[in-house]
């Protein structure tokens, strides 16, 4: 049993990958370099994921030099511009957000899963930067933050599960992933080029 747990494990880390990304040469041309963070779909089944995750990226656009307009900003623009929830389209956002550039966000996985005698910790996050004034898609990428511990027995892995679960799993982001959730972010957005 072991032994297929730690072959798991090295086929699961062998084939996670770096993922594929593009970069537009008119990211880097853009003359306005404000983000707006438009709300993130959330795929995975931690209702607070989306939010943890839009605010880590909009914290690591401002590390890389691209100004993120406020959340609340962002919020109360769309909202007062009567767009759909969700991912409004590119012109009419960039003309309600007056931002250059607009990140639209998905959480494809947050989870913290009990596999037996395995601990599994994951967040995946795919970013798309677009131009507000033309649509055109400047960048996309993914990024992914996870750790996997395997124990002797059941009973220490249920331990370990509880007291992980203890901590939360998806506050702002919850304890327990909170260094998953970061790593996901950083991925992601390393391979921004910066301003």
């Amino acid at each position: 049993m072991r032994r297929r747990l730690l072959c798991a494990a090295v086929l699961a880390c062998g084939c996670a990958g770096q993922g594929a990304y593009l970069i537009s040469p008119a990211l880097r041309a853009a003359p306005d370099t404000r983000v707006a963070v438009l709300p993130f779909e959330n795929r995975s089944a931690e209702p607070g994921a989306a939010a943890a995750m839009r605010a880590l990226a909009a914290e690591g656009f401002g590390l890389r030099g691209y100004p993120p307009l406020p959340l609340e900003e962002v919020d109360g623009a769309l909202g007062g511009a009567g767009l759909p929830a969700g991912a409004p389209p590119a012109a009419e956002a960039g003309r309600a957000l007056k931002a250059g550039l607009l990140c639209y966000g998905t959480v494809e996985d947050f989870s913290l899963e009990n596999l037996g005698q395995a601990v599994r910790k994951a967040v995946r996050l795919r970013l798309k930067i677009v131009s507000a004034s033309t649509g055109e898609t400047l960048f996309e990428g993914e990024g992914a933050g996870g750790d996997f511990r395997a124990f002797p027995g059941q009973a220490e892995a249920r331990d370990y599960f509880m007291e992980q679960s203890a901590l939360g799993g998806g506050a702002a982001p919850g304890p327990a992933l909170k260094r998953e959730a970061r790593a996901a972010a950083a991925a992601v957005l390393d391979r921004l080029p910066r301003r």
